[in-house]
């Protein structure tokens, strides 16, 4: 059924909900099964996927939906016409907004080794905050950056707040949205960046000490 066929068969109702839909994963890039507020796009979209395939294709873009973690995304292919991964709608991430997702990710996946039952997954700012200690990639991240990076991937359907950012009982919630962002390969260069510019930070701290050192000794 082409898209034209589609719409003329659509009730008001659903034109309605059909334009919601293609106006949150322009936006969000991501519906996921989980998040109350996406529940009935989610299934609209996996219900009507070969339509929003059409649509969408018109576009350059590809509708994906991942059913088994509950997920439908936005995705692009190359002018080859390969399958590419989020590639035209991709967010062009900063570097501390790429750190804490990165550290995000591995909680997520984490978790899942673990045998979480759940696709949703639960974690407390402190949890996150180990997990950049472990990388010694915390002081990369500023003390105040923190209320806006998550807001950004809120944004972006990655992950929901349950509290308030800065009460101790505030929980992170990881939607399964989150495994599609990076695949392992992009997370082996983003350590070796990473390990790169904290041995580079190292170095122009002791560079800084033995300039002061030498000042001193000249005094």
């Amino acid at each position: 059924m082409s898209i034209t066929e589609a719409w003329d068969r659509f009730t008001s109702a659903d034109k309605e909900l059909f334009q919601n839909c293609c106006r949150k994963l322009l936006r969000n890039t991501f519906l996921v099964r989980d998040k109350s507020e996406d529940l009935k796009h989610y299934f609209f979209v996996c219900n009507q996927l070969d339509i929003f395939y059409d649509y969408f294709s018109y576009m350059g873009f590809e509708v994906k939906c991942e059913r088994d973690q509950g997920v439908v995304m936005l995705t692009s292919g190359s002018s080859n016409g390969e399958k590419g991964r989020l590639q035209s709608n991709r967010y062009r991430f900063s570097k501390e907004e790429t750190i804490l997702l990165c550290c995000l990710w591995l909680l997520y996946m984490s978790r899942l080794k673990e045998g979480s039952l759940s696709s949703i997954v639960t974690v407390q700012v402190a949890d996150i905050r180990y997990e950049l200690e472990k990388y010694n990639a915390r002081d990369l991240i500023g003390k105040s950056s923190f209320d806006h990076l998550f807001r950004v991937f809120k944004n972006y359907s990655l992950l929901g707040i349950d509290g308030k950012l800065g009460d101790m009982d505030c929980k992170i919630i990881l939607y399964p949205s989150i495994q599609f962002t990076l695949d392992v390969q992009e997370f082996e260069q983003f350590v070796k960046k990473v390990e790169e510019t904290i041995l580079m930070s190292k170095d122009e701290i002791e560079e800084e000490s033995d300039e002061q050192s030498d000042d001193i000794e000249s005094e």
